[in-house]
Order: C-alpha cells, then sequence, then structure tokens
C-alpha cells in the first residue's frame, strides 16, 4: 500500500514539473514568435499600414519576458507553496530556452544575405542565450530576497527596485529588465492584490528605462 502510493506521488510530482517546463516553453515560444512578428509582419489596409522592424522586435522580449518571469515565478512559488524549487528552476528553464530561441530562429527564417551559415547561427544563439541569462540571474536574486523574507516589500525597497533598476538601462538594458522583473515578482509575491498595477508599471518602466532613458542620454552626450 505504501510502495502504491509512493508511485502515485512520484507519478504526480513528475507531472506537475513537466507542466511548470511546459508553461515557461509556450510562454517563450508566444514571446518568440511576437518579436519575430513585430520584426517582420507586414499589413495593410485600405490608408493604414503597418510594417515590422528592429525596434518594435526588441520591444517585445524587453517588455513580455519580464512579464513573464513576474507572472510565471509568482503562479509556480503559489501553486506549490513550500515545494516550488524544481519547479521554478523548471519554468525558467523552459521560459529561457524558447525566448533565447527567437534570436537564431530569426537569422535562420529571415537571412540578411539569403543564405544560412552554420558559424552565423551558432554566434546568434550564443547572442540570444546572453540577452536572456543576465535578465534571468539578476531577477532570480532580487526575487529570492522577497519570497524568503530577507527584504520587505515596503516603499522604501521597492522604489530602490523598480527605480535604481530603471537606471541601470544606461549601463545594459538587460540589467533593467532582470531588475524589474525581479522585484516585479518579490513585489506580486508579497502583494498578490496588485498583481495587475504591478504589470502595468513594469510595461511602463521597461518602455521609459530602456527606450527613453537611453535616447535622452544619448541626445545629452551630443
Amino acid at each position: 500500500m505504501d510502495r502504491g502510493l509512493g508511485h502515485r506521488s512520484s507519478r504526480r510530482c513528475g507531472f506537475t514539473s513537466a507542466v511548470s517546463f511546459l508553461r515557461g516553453l509556450l510562454a517563450g515560444l508566444l514571446i518568440a514568435a511576437l518579436q519575430l512578428a513585430g520584426g517582420h509582419a507586414s499589413l495593410e489596409y485600405q490608408k493604414y499600414a503597418f510594417h515590422g522592424n528592429s525596434l518594435l522586435a526588441l520591444a517585445v522580449p524587453v517588455v513580455f519576458l519580464p512579464l513573464a518571469i513576474a507572472w510565471g515565478w509568482t503562479w509556480v512559488s503559489g501553486r506549490w507553496s513550500g515545494r516550488s524549487g524544481p519547479r521554478l528552476l523548471l519554468f525558467t528553464l523552459g521560459l529561457a530556452l524558447s525566448a533565447a530561441a527567437a534570436f537564431p530562429m530569426d537569422y535562420a527564417l529571415f537571412p540578411k544575405n539569403g543564405e544560412v551559415a552554420f558559424g552565423t547561427l551558432a554566434d546568434v544563439t550564443i547572442v540570444g542565450f546572453l540577452f536572456v541569462v543576465p535578465v534571468v540571474a539578476l531577477a532570480a536574486l532580487l526575487y529570492w530576497a522577497f519570497a524568503s523574507g530577507r527584504v520587505a516589500a515596503s516603499f522604501g525597497t521597492l522604489a530602490i527596485g523598480y527605480i535604481g533598476g530603471l537606471f541601470l538601462a544606461l549601463l545594459m538594458p538587460t540589467l533593467t529588465m532582470g531588475a524589474v522583473a525581479g522585484t516585479a515578482a518579490g513585489h506580486s509575491w508579497q502583494r498578490p492584490e496588485a498583481r495587475f498595477a504591478i504589470s502595468v508599471l513594469v510595461v511602463l518602466l521597461m518602455l521609459v528605462g530602456v527606450f527613453e532613458l537611453r535616447m535622452a542620454a544619448a541626445q545629452a552626450l551630443l
């Protein structure tokens, strides 16, 4: 009897772990698809026309990757409270793999010179992971601080996380993505009733930090 219960328990654990990985994978694939569409979609209707460009393609992961991290991590932590560690890892692995895949997919599907070179494909794949991994690493550090209770979601700590992360865009945009994502995930974990408002704040901060702030700094240096 005990052996049968243990077997069913292990199967259930494996199933829920697979669900976490698949959710992360699907979220990342959705981001990748939107990124490709933002860069290459072309729509025309009467007097209206929409043509994708590189700036719009970049805006997709900049906005949606932090949102996916914040929503995904708080979902996993809330769903399997106290035993969410492996599932958080699997969700993050699926999200990182599929989101980073947008870069080699873009090169393979839309090669600029009409040919796909293996060496270039490998380089672009590395660039994709270099774009995603710093975001996840910094976000994980901040989320651990909030979720473990070592840092409270007070006005001061949230201001440091959000506003401080905003100005990290002057150094590297991915640092802003990681700081805002980790702060938003921790904020959502401690204040789940404010999750929608936090998501809106994330979108605004990412658009201002990664695009407006850097352009303003560049113009000031001219």
